[in-house]
């Protein structure tokens, strides 16, 4: 027996996953207290929503816009997380 067909994620929440944790990410700078933990787990939400969204581009065969690979990168090396 096959799977059902699971309906995809649409891109419009994915990115606005993204946006919301970019937020979060700028709150936690602007804090006059630094709070390395709260700042990783921002930076780590925010790499979880841009390779939610990546995948889902991928997923439906579109290109990935280069400024989220970039993003990608760069909260992978701020993470300290291997390519998988």
């Amino acid at each position: 027996m096959t799977a059902p067909n699971v309906l995809p994620h649409p891109l419009g929440a994915l990115f606005a996953d993204i946006l919301t944790a970019r937020a979060e990410q700028r709150r936690q700078s602007a804090q006059k207290v630094n709070d390395p933990g709260a700042r990783a787990a921002a930076r780590r939400e925010s790499l979880r929503a841009l390779e939610a969204y990546a995948d889902e581009l991928e997923r439906r065969c579109w290109p990935v816009p280069r400024q989220i690979q970039q993003d990608i990168r760069l909260h992978r090396a701020l993470c300290q997380r291997p390519r998988s």
